[in-house]
């Protein structure tokens, strides 16, 4: 089921604007809808503007990020009711919350596939920085505060975690040492592919497999492409850089099985920031590399 149109996710979870909220505008400025031949939906009106770490949760903005998963769920199940399938343009990861929270309201149980070169499974307390987006994979899967992790009253976990596969991540000896929780042992079930098994396998076999692992059990899912999961040299204009990333062919063939199974309900594309980025090359890369992942 592909992909029936955008809809922007304008935030950035430091709460200081630094640029990653823009992502949606740079890329609708360099030609995105129209390459996609995409309906364009605009964006949904949630912004994170708090720069002050939570004492209690250890969450920059705690309260903003709150009220900004509730809007992203409302306008998510605004798309579900009319049986859209949306590609969302972050904006930062922290979105998953409110349309996980979505999907579960309007579709059930839906599993999820996450090409991201971070595991994003720090709790309040272990995060350097205190971003949720250091965080969402954890609050997805049951770790994090109540209003969070069973947002609008829903039972967590958002999504079961043997029904995640994440693909790509190269911080998992970091976050080890930041004292985060480890996702094979908090969140028992949940498929990890590091940067370094991706690359040993054939992308698009991988790509391939996950979707039909997906397919079988829960039988829906979404797609989740943070595009710091490619190589610090592919994609500079990300905030965090990081060696030893995926090139940008293997992150498409990787990632075009998933984006062609009858079983997708939808995906979101994150973490570009346009100002570090002065010409817009990689604005219109990243547009390239999703025309060939979703086109």
């Amino acid at each position: 089921m592909a992909v029936s149109g955008i809809i922007g996710v304008p935030i950035d979870c430091s709460g200081r604007f630094t640029g990653v909220e823009r992502m949606p505008a740079a890329l609708r400025a360099a030609g995105l809808a129209t390459r996609l031949n995409l309906h364009d939906w605009d964006d949904i009106p949630a912004v994170i503007d708090d720069p002050v770490r939570d004492e209690t949760t250890g969450i920059i903005g705690y309260q903003a990020v709150c009220a900004a998963s509730g809007s992203i769920q409302n306008g998510i199940v605004g798309l579900l009711r009319q049986n859209q399938q949306p590609l969302v343009i972050g904006g930062c990861c922290t979105l998953l919350i409110g349309v996980f929270a979505a999907l579960r309201a309007k579709i059930g149980p839906v599993g999820l596939a996450f090409i991201d070169g971070h595991l994003d499974f720090y709790d309040g307390q272990s995060s350097p920085t205190g971003e949720a987006a250091d965080m969402e994979l954890a609050i997805l899967t049951g770790i994090g505060p109540a209003a969070l992790t069973g947002l609008d009253g829903i039972t967590p976990p958002l999504v079961q975690p043997e029904q995640v596969v994440v693909l790509g991540y190269r911080d998992g000896e970091q976050a080890a040492q930041d004292g985060a929780p480890n996702p094979a042992t908090a969140a028992p079930g949940i498929t990890l592919y590091d940067a370094k098994t991706v690359q040993r396998h054939d992308p698009a076999t991988l790509g391939r497999q996950t979707a039909a692992r997906i397919e079988a059990e829960p039988g829906r899912f979404w797609l989740h492409l943070d595009l710091d999961v490619l190589d610090e040299t592919a994609l500079p204009a990300v905030d965090y850089l990081m060696p030893g990333g995926l090139d940008w062919e293997t992150v498409i063939q990787l990632a075009r099985p998933l984006a062609h199974s009858p079983a997708l309900v939808g995906a979101d594309v994150t973490i570009y920031n346009p100002a570090l980025d002065s010409d817009g090359r990689y604005a219109r890369r990243i547009v390239d590399a999703l025309a060939a992942i979703f086109s």
